[in-house]
């Protein structure tokens, strides 16, 4: 009897007089964003894109090249903006739940550890993915 006390008073305090509709919170995420509107590309935005894209991509994926992650330099041209942008703010949730990240986590064999904080850093970087694919088109057809 004294066991099913302690037992009883160890689990009131480690639930925290939780009960039975307690919901666990899920990680905190942002907002997926549904749509977006594109305009002509930024140059200011584009080089604030690619200082970050070299500081917190570059080491997995290069341009062109084979690297630890996936070649991402023409990423534009088979995903829409929107998942690219949800892809960087929402990782986590991406790798779990949407099934061309979850085939490109089990192809590469490890996620991806950038960690993008706010939306104008993922839409920094989409800039800069737009005016590669650009570049990229262009000199392929030269």
């Amino acid at each position: 009897m004294l066991k099913f006390g302690v037992g009883f008073i160890l689990i009131s305090i480690l639930c925290g007089g939780c009960d039975n509709n307690t919901k666990f919170k899920s990680p905190k995420r942002i907002e997926l964003i549904d749509t977006l509107q594109l305009t002509v590309i930024s140059d200011s935005l584009m080089q604030r894109g690619q200082r970050l894209f070299k500081d917190k991509c570059a080491q997995c994926h290069t341009m062109e090249f084979k690297n630890s992650g996936p070649d991402i330099s023409d990423i534009l041209a088979n995903r829409k903006p929107e998942w690219v942008v949800n892809f960087l703010l929402n990782k986590e949730e991406m790798l779990q739940r949407d099934s061309i990240a979850i085939r490109t986590r089990v192809k590469y064999n490890e996620d991806c550890g950038t960690k993008i904080t706010t939306k104008n850093e993922a839409l920094e970087i989409l800039e800069y993915l737009r005016i590669y694919q650009l570049w990229l088109h262009e000199f392929n057809v030269k």
